[in-house]
């Protein structure tokens, strides 16, 4: 039975991901593309992998034994690859990444590096430090940085289970007066939340302030109070629940800064063929 190694990556994406669009932003690859790769390997294996549904798909019991067989086979093409690799060919980069991006997307984003040249070195560093190119959101990009969006997502509300605003449909801010509430202090948009609070005078109850999304999650999910965080960061937790929020469209969008005048550099121009590529996807 011939199964390509492309096709265990897409399976993965959307096993972790939980759901196809998800997957296909992760991989830089267009929708149908992991749709028809996923059902051709369920056909490969005789089983159903997963169950579509309108909010995403839920793994099957198949699917989990099979994922950690799939875990193990990228692991050992990797280090095949790595075997026969010219290092005397390789290309130096440093990436300078935010510290609130989504890991599982940065996964995504190096995994297609991979697909398009193994030649590249790529070194992820703190985001104050020196670096090649930066990984950040659109209201971090420097004055004069070319940036290249590599995707979007929305920002969301996160809720211990059993909190009253569990029971809205959507959870407008106007909503958060009085609520006991987790601040981001390195979300970069804080200032814009805030400045829209108190201009409408709405006044959360600041219980405890956390680094980064993952804290916050997790104070949410002791039950220490509510946090508006990036889609991804709850998407696969079941020990949080979230609501869209309404009439304050938050989106974020990441993407690739980097001085132009860095611009012919070799291994800059491969990273920069990731987000040509997932539009020709």
């Amino acid at each position: 039975m011939h199964m390509d190694m492309r096709a265990i990556r897409y399976f993965v994406a959307v096993f972790e991901e939980g759901s196809i669009s998800a997957a296909a932003k992760r991989c830089f690859v267009a929708q149908p593309s992991i749709s028809t790769t996923v059902a051709q390997l369920e056909d490969q294996l005789g089983t159903s992998l997963f169950l579509r549904h309108r909010k995403g798909v839920t793994p099957t019991p198949e699917a989990h034994l099979f994922y950690k067989s799939a875990v193990g086979l990228m692991g050992e093409f990797d280090a095949l690859k790595g075997l026969f690799r010219r290092t005397e060919e390789e290309l130096p980069l440093s990436i300078a990444v935010m510290p609130t991006v989504d890991s599982g997307k940065i996964g995504g984003f190096i995994k297609s590096l991979g697909a398009i040249s193994e030649r590249l070195s790529l070194r992820l560093v703190d985001l104050n430090e020196p670096a090649d190119a930066r990984i950040v959101s659109d209201h971090l990009r420097g004055k004069n940085e070319h940036f290249v969006e590599l995707w979007e997502e929305k920002y969301v509300l996160a809720l211990p289970h059993g909190h009253r605003l569990t029971l809205q449909g959507a959870v407008a801010l106007q909503d958060l007066h009085g609520v006991r509430f987790i601040e981001r202090c390195l979300c970069e948009r804080h200032d814009e939340v805030t400045a829209f609070l108190g201009k409408h005078r709405i006044e959360p109850v600041p219980v405890a302030r956390a680094m980064n999304e993952e804290w916050a999650v997790a104070l949410v999910a002791a039950g220490l109070g509510v946090a508006v965080v990036p889609e991804s960061s709850v998407r696969n937790r079941e020990d949080v629940a979230s609501k869209p929020l309404k009439g304050f469209d938050l989106v974020r969008r990441v993407g690739i800064a980097y001085d132009p005048a860095s611009s012919s550099s070799a291994a800059l121009q491969l990273v920069l063929k990731v987000p040509e590529s997932s539009k020709k996807g």
